[in-house]
This record gives structure tokens, sequence and C-alpha cells, in this order.
């Protein structure tokens, strides 16, 4: 976690008379300057262990109950191993994450003081070598030529890792600055590394922000694979629609949180503040 704070005071719809929210953003201004030029953000301590180990239980136990028998989630395409979705709706421990301030306030600190959360999750399994995914982007949907009014969508991705992020795990590359080029274009299938690409190795319960639009990718595993589980806990304004992770549980477990939540929870959950 940041080891500084600092306060941002905002008034919705820009008037001083408006109501004010206040949020303490756990980061430094410098620190939000670099997420927003370079497009990610490293933090080598999001969770204690405590928290560490009752979020692998909860992965475990709902990648149990999804996981098909017929399959061993091998490298065979470009996005190996075994995505969870919708997490909050899976399990409660999962809840601990939904207002979580080390993540949620930086998230407020760029995207403003009303946004919403998604929470998902990917395992790639030991034993299993070569597992890694192309370079990609998460939600860039720039016209060409740009329309003069255009809106760039904005939102972040927190990676945080479960499991030690390393060689034999499989790291994770990404390309500072990425998200701004929104003139280029990645081709199909691209493994090979980037000349300016940063690689990043992190200890259990350490994590990421990046720009949704920041190129990045999982990097190849060891020979000696071991279990990684990560985290994908999602930002974006209440506005922005989510079209990423297909149509939620039916039967859901926010739908019981959503009987008692306040306006805050509500707008993290999307069915408020806009």
């Amino acid at each position: 976690m940041s080891s500084s704070t600092y306060n941002q005071t905002f008034h919705i719809g820009g008037s001083p008379h408006a109501p004010a929210r206040n949020v303490e953003v756990h980061a430094t201004p410098e620190e939000i300057d670099h997420l927003v030029h370079q497009g990610y953000l490293v933090r080598e301590s999001l969770l204690s262990p405590e928290t560490l180990d009752r979020l692998r239980t909860a992965v475990d136990e709902v990648a149990a109950s999804e996981r098909a028998a017929d399959s061993d989630y091998t490298s065979n395409s470009s996005f190996s191993g075994q995505f969870l979705r919708h997490l909050f709706d899976k399990h409660e421990a999962f809840w601990e994450l939904l207002n979580f301030a080390p993540t949620v306030s930086v998230a407020r600190a760029v995207l403003g003081p009303a946004v919403q959360s998604r929470l998902s999750a990917r395992i790639t399994f030991p034993g299993v070598a070569n597992q890694q995914t192309v370079w990609h982007f998460h939600e860039r949907t720039v016209p060409r030529p740009l329309p003069p009014l255009f809106v760039f969508p904005h939102s972040l991705d927190v990676l945080v890792y479960l499991d030690d992020l390393t060689d034999e795990s499989g790291p994770v590359a990404l390309v500072p600055g990425s998200h701004l080029e929104t003139g280029a274009t990645l081709g199909e299938n691209d493994f090979e590394d980037k000349p300016d690409q940063v690689v990043l190795r992190l200890p259990a319960g350490g994590g990421v922000f990046i720009h949704n639009n920041l190129w990045h990718r999982g990097m190849a595993s060891g020979e000696n694979a071991t279990l990684r589980r990560m985290l994908a806990l999602t930002y974006s304004s209440c506005w922005l629609k989510n079209v990423n992770d297909g149509t939620p549980p039916e039967n859901g477990l926010t739908k019981r949180l959503l009987e008692t939540a306040d306006q805050e929870t509500r707008e993290l959950l999307g069915v408020a503040g806009y």
C-alpha cells in the first residue's frame, strides 16, 4: 500500500455549493501523475496476510465449482487458464474488495468520485508450461477518423496477485504510455517482446493498476510452472456500460447486499450514481 495519502474534495456538478465528496487518496500526487501519463502504478503490497488467505480460499472454491471436467486449461490459445467472472456475486469473501480504500480511492482520484466496480479472476496452473496471453488491451473503441466530440473510454484494472509473480509462474509485461497511442494497433497473436516494455515480478498480495487501454500481456510460465491466481478489480465511471464479462448470475449474492446497501455501495455495484 502507499505510505502517503492526500485529501481530494469533489463538488458534484461543478458548483462549490453542490454536495461535496471527500476522498482520502491512497497515493501521492506524483503517483497519480505517473498512473495518468504512464498508464500504470505498482503496489508491492495491497493485501494483508489474512485477507490474502481469505481471497485464495474463495477463488479456489469458485474455481472448483466451475472447473470443466474435460479441460486441463492448457495453453492451446492466446488466453489460456481458467477465467472466473462476476465474483462479487459468487462469494461473500470478495465483498471485502468492494469498497477497498487502497484501490477505490485511486480510481476516484483519476476517474471521478462516482465509480462502479467488478471483479474477475484468471488462474494458470502448475505443471503446464508456456501459459501466456498475447499483447492486448481491454476497453478501447476509438474510431477512425476521430469524431470531434468523441468521448474516450477510461477505466482501470487493478491486477492483484494472490501468488508470487515470478519467471516460473509467468510475469506480466506492459508498455508504458501505450494507453495514449490511440492511433496505434496491435497485430493478431503478437507474443513478441517490445523494446520499451516493462516486466513486473511481484510478491503475493501485490498488484498493479493499469489503464484499460494499456498494452500488456501475461508472459510465458517456466518449465516448472507454479500456480498463479490473479484477481482483476475493474473500475469505471458509473455511467459507462460494462460489456466484457457477459451476463451476471440470475440469483447473484449482490442482490441480497443491495437490500440494505448505502448509496456508496449502490454506486460501486453500478446501480446508482448517474
